[in-house]
């Protein structure tokens, strides 16, 4: 039998599922575009090259790689505690 609180889960679940993936493709996004702007201004020799620029990209892009990982092992735990747990098998 489930209590009050892992009903309540359970019903949650889904939207917050879906809450998470929205955050986690949004940060994803936002690391794709960070890389290409470090790509662009890390190159050498041309008239674009702005390390500066380039390394704050980067490390923006790593800031929201680590905001998707999060996203997405909250995504596994909401799953995991709305997922109904396997009823022991009694072996007499």
């Amino acid at each position: 039998m489930e209590t009050p609180e892992q009903k309540y889960l359970a019903a949650t679940a889904g939207v917050r599922v879906n809450q998470l993936a929205k955050q986690a493709r949004a940060a994803d996004e936002e690391a794709q575009r960070q890389q290409m702007t470090a790509d662009i201004y890390g190159r050498h020799g041309k008239d674009y090259t702005d390390r500066p620029k380039a390394e704050r990209a980067a490390r923006e892009a790593k800031k929201q790689r680590g905001r998707r990982d999060q996203a997405v092992e909250e995504i596994e735990r909401v799953q995991a505690a709305a997922a109904p747990k396997p009823k022991k098998r009694g072996w007499w």
